[in-house]
């Protein structure tokens, strides 16, 4: 009876290790499937900015690279020049993205 017990717990244990790994590979599935391409900036550390585009899964691509040394006039319009690039080729990228992955099945409506 005792034995019998503890097999019973020790394959319910690998019944809900594999479930949940199942689990998690689908999620981050779905979430690289939705992820999408961002534009952002960051400092660096000798001074200056980099203009990026990100996606999770995915390596950040590098826009444009502002040197630290500019004044602020200079570097704002260097900036928004930057994100508006980097702005762009992400559109692009998850414009391509959508039309790469197939509609999915209509929805039923909730009733």
């Amino acid at each position: 009876m005792r034995v019998a017990l503890i097999e019973g717990l020790i394959v319910f244990a690998i019944l809900w290790i594999a479930l949940s790994v199942a689990w998690l590979v689908r999620n981050q599935r779905r979430l690289a499937a939705a992820a999408r391409w961002e534009a952002r900036t960051r400092a660096l550390d000798g001074g200056g900015h980099v203009v990026e585009i990100v996606c999770a899964g995915q390596p950040p691509q590098e826009v444009k690279r502002i040197p630290g040394d500019l004044d602020w006039d200079l570097l704002g319009t260097e900036l928004a020049e930057g994100m508006s690039e980097a702005e762009a080729r992400a559109a692009t990228l998850n414009g391509a993205r959508a039309a790469a992955v197939p509609p999915s099945a209509p929805r039923r409506r909730p009733r």
